[in-house]
């Protein structure tokens, strides 16, 4: 009776003629997948923001820093945490003399009162080895210049801590740390780094650091090791020979060790983990949604069942078989499917394109698109099955009656 494109045809015509319930079916498999899309892209863009900023971060940098209370934790905030352990200058000396390193500092890391022009706020300062920090961080200057080895109460600012005032520092200015005052010679560009924050940060010589701190340092305390290995050099073997190194200086265990070694591959590894994880979770609730359209494919199809009772009837008296009447009805629940899923996409890239217009990072992830685009039509096909078996069983001459 009906081939395939005939029962196309004839789905399309009926889901026109109920333009109001088509549209709200349609709707539940639009917002599933639509969400799907967007949420999934958003996690890939924030992950592969952090590939952009682990590559600024450097390839071969590794940064040896005290066990955080909370956990391992990376960036210019968490070096302010309760930490497990300290650094010292001894530690620095037998890390040093690994071959595989090209270059090697010590950091001061502290927290101080910075006022510039009676406007004060809290900053974390870097006491730092001028002429090598700059060799494993990547810093570029604005205006100004960077710190040397021969500069003393003078400072570089990051490029945050240089507009965080009510006015603009400036090259030249004088600012206050702790009271005592230091000469701006260099404003930093901003970076948007998170895994080398110098936007946050007032650099300042090392000795003139230890000096600010000098009440909450103990001797020879060193807040981190920053180091750069040498091209070619096995990153991965050379972190963990430097963790042998540790364990043997601190004299701890695996288990109990009081500090942390950071490479780009741990990282990578803690970020990568996390964030798959939640993608998975997003998704997981993203497609609830899409179970709710799947119910709300049945109940339609078994309304749109029940509503042409006498039309299944016609079509069974004049010969269509239980089978094509079977398949018309898991056609048009197909068809609903597949509108709801190219409009979702449609919706998605829309919206994604919005998003990234914002200067938000966002992936389009394609293999998360053709899945959802296949999941919404399977959806419609097996929402739409119950009822196009129920359509199937119904008898001519009873249908026929049915008013």
């Amino acid at each position: 009776m009906m081939n395939l494109a005939e029962m196309v045809k004839y789905s399309i015509d009926y889901l026109q003629h109920h333009k109001l319930r088509s549209f709200l079916t349609v709707l539940g498999i639009v917002v599933g997948i639509s969400s799907v899309i967007l949420l999934v892209g958003l996690v890939q863009g924030l992950k592969e923001d952090i590939l952009e900023q682990l590559e600024d971060f450097g390839p071969r940098t590794i940064i040896i820093a005290p066990a955080r209370s909370g956990g391992t934790q990376i960036g210019g905030a968490s070096s302010f945490m309760p930490t497990l352990g300290k650094l010292f200058e001894k530690d620095f000396e037998r890390v040093n003399r690994m071959p595989e390193i090209q270059s090697i500092t010590k950091v001061i890391i502290g927290q101080t009162t910075a006022t510039f022009k009676n406007e004060s706020i809290t900053a974390s300062v870097y006491g730092i080895e001028a002429g090598i920090f700059d060799d494993t961080v990547p810093v570029e200057v604005e205006s100004g210049r960077f710190l040397n080895d021969a500069d003393r109460r003078v400072a570089s600012l990051g490029n945050d801590i240089a507009t965080g005032f009510d006015e603009d520092v400036r090259t030249q200015a004088n600012i206050y740390l702790a009271g005592q005052r230091f000469k701006v010679i260099g404003i930093m560009k901003p970076t948007g780094n998170s895994f080398a924050p110098i936007d946050n940060v007032i650099m300042v010589n090392i000795d003139d650091a230890r000096q600010l701190f000098n009440q909450t340092l103990l001797e020879n305390e060193i807040s981190a090791i920053r180091l750069t290995l040498k091209e070619g050099s096995n990153v991965t073997a050379a972190a963990e020979e430097i963790e042998d190194i540790m364990i043997a200086s601190h004299r701890v265990t695996e288990d109990t060790k009081d500090f942390s070694v950071v490479s780009p591959e741990f990282i990578n590894k803690q970020f990568t983990g996390i964030l798959d994880t939640i993608s998975i979770f997003l998704a997981a609730i993203a497609s609830i949604s899409l179970i709710v359209g799947g119910i709300g494919i049945s109940n339609t199809m078994f309304m749109s069942v029940l509503e042409r009772r006498r039309e299944i009837g016609t079509m069974k008296a004049l010969g269509a078989t239980t089978q094509q009447i079977r398949d018309l009805f898991v056609v048009e629940s197909g068809m609903i499917g597949l509108v709801g899923g190219l409009l979702g996409l449609l919706t998605a890239v829309t919206l994604g394109y919005i998003i990234m217009a914002f200067d938000i990072a966002f992936v389009f992830d394609y293999t998360v698109i053709a899945g959802s685009i296949i999941f919404s039509i399977t959806l419609g096909l097996i929402s739409g099955t119950l009822p196009a078996l129920d359509a199937a069983k119904i008898d001519p001459i009873e249908a026929l009656r049915y008013e």
